[in-house]
Order: C-alpha cells, then structure tokens, then sequence
C-alpha cells in the first residue's frame, strides 16, 4: 500500500473552491461539503485522505498534527 502522501491526484484535478476548516463551524456540514466536491474527480479513499489534509487550518490543523503516530493498517476501520 502506498502511502498517503505518495498517491498522484488525478489529471483532471483542480484546486477545491471551499474554505480551510479551522473546526469552529460543524464538522458534519463541511466533510458534506468537501466529499462532494472531491468526488467530482475521484472516489479513491487515498486521495480523499491526502487532500483533506490540506484543508485544516488553525486548532484543526494543530489537532492533527499533534495526534500521536499510530500505525495504519487500512483507511476505514
């Protein structure tokens, strides 16, 4: 399995058009937003994972970043 960082983006790719999520506002409604727009290019997990990343800012990007390393055995439970 390659890593997550590793996986190409599609060719047809383009920059989302949604905002960072900063995780002040509900996180149910933007992973609606953010799936759908996502899955216009691509329904591959890996992808959805690589990009998602991208998209924290502030105390959500400062909660994932200082989550302790755990090993990866697969994408979804």
């Amino acid at each position: 399995m390659l890593d997550i960082m590793e996986v190409s983006l599609p060719l047809n790719w383009k920059n989302l058009t949604i905002e960072k999520y900063d995780g002040t506002t509900d996180p149910n409604e933007y992973l609606d937003v953010y799936t759908t727009q996502v899955s216009l290019y691509t329904m591959d997990d890996a992808i959805f994972c690589r990009v998602f990343l991208t998209l924290l800012k502030g105390q959500a990007l400062h909660w994932f970043t200082h989550l302790p390393p755990t090993p990866r055995t697969g994408l979804i439970p």
